[in-house]
């Protein structure tokens, strides 16, 4: 394995536009390789993208609650079978497109490698923090990586961060805050709450660092970066549940075919175009737009279980509607 940021090489497929790589600008040497504006074309891809993905992403909790026996926590065995189908699944179609060859070929390197394992840990810090905590609290605290991905990016990538930027992610974090419950909620946190914060704080850095890490080595075509995410995903959502060794004796096959639902929906297609939109997008762009996952999870919250949706929650709703909506105004 080659763990390097050097100079990139333009890879051209006519497979798909989505396996279209975009060009990168060489920072100066020891630096990292920057990626270029995205075009108008690549940017519409990457919104699409974006969007579907977090519509995807919203319907996790669907998918997670049907597939977990009552009384068991299943978290970190549930990410590590989203990544290990996405894995295959992305193996199967590189082959299909006879391009396993390019794969072979293709060179890792640590933002690759950091992009899986980050993403794999976040998922699974997130959803053990659900256990442990309160929902909304979970909620606002892996939510906390979009905002990270942003600083970092205007840090270490020199991204501006437009007003207009800066305007949709304060919106949106808002409009978060509210629909989950965060704001106006004085329930008392359970006992374990100290652990499930700390666990919550987690996924949010986690997550920020992954979606930061999408970035880089923009030369490395969207299929391949989709089969490295998944398969680095999948080791450390490993790592962690040989940790917490969860039981899945009381699973029955309606169970597994509701899990076999969660890998493929929420796995396999929801985090292979969370790397594309990765790609065609900058960090503000992908930030605000991913906080349409909270929009969908409280919809089938109401409609599927019956949730009650507060006026405040109503009015963040909405609030992150028009967030999603302003980086679509930003100048090119």
């Amino acid at each position: 394995m080659t763990v390097s940021l050097g100079a990139p090489s333009r890879v051209v497929s006519s497979h798909s536009a989505l396996l279209r790589p975009t060009s990168s600008r060489t920072a100066p040497p020891g630096g990292p390789v920057l990626p270029d504006p995205p075009a108008p074309t690549s940017r519409q891809l990457g919104i699409v993208a974006i969007v579907l993905s977090a519509t995807a992403m919203g319907a996790a909790g669907l998918f997670g609650r049907k597939a977990t026996p009552d009384g068991a926590v299943l978290g970190e065995a549930l990410t590590l079978g989203r990544m290990v189908v996405g894995a295959a699944g992305m193996l199967v179609l590189i082959a299909l497109s006879r391009r396993l060859g390019h794969l072979r070929r293709t060179r890792l390197s640590w933002s690759v490698v950091g992009g899986g394992v980050l993403l794999g840990l976040s998922l699974a810090t997130y959803l053990s923090a659900t256990v442990l905590t309160d929902l909304s609290r979970a909620v606002v605290l892996h939510y906390l990586g979009p905002v990270v991905a942003t600083v970092l990016a205007r840090i270490l990538l020199k991204e501006s961060i437009r007003r207009l930027d800066a305007l949709s992610i304060g919106t949106a974090f808002t409009g978060m805050l509210l629909a989950a419950g965060f704001v106006g909620d004085n329930r008392a946190g359970g006992e374990h709450e100290t652990l499930g914060t700390v666990l919550g704080v987690a996924s949010g850095i986690f997550y920020g660092a992954a979606l930061l890490c999408y970035r880089y080595r923009t030369d490395m075509s969207s299929d391949a970066r989709c089969f490295w995410n998944f398969v680095f995903g999948a080791v450390a959502a490993g790592a962690m549940v040989l940790a917490t060794r969860p039981d899945m004796s009381g699973m029955t096959a309606g169970h597994w075919i509701w899990a076999g639902g969660f890998f493929v929906v929420c796995g396999l297609f929801a985090l292979g175009l969370l790397v594309v939109a990765g790609k065609h997008l900058r960090a503000a762009e992908l930030s605000g737009l991913s906080y349409l996952e909270v929009v969908v999870a409280l919809l089938i919250g109401m409609m599927a279980f019956g949730e009650s949706v507060t006026l405040l929650a109503a009015a963040g709703a909405g609030l992150i509607i028009v967030a999603m909506a302003l980086p679509m105004f930003a100048r090119r």
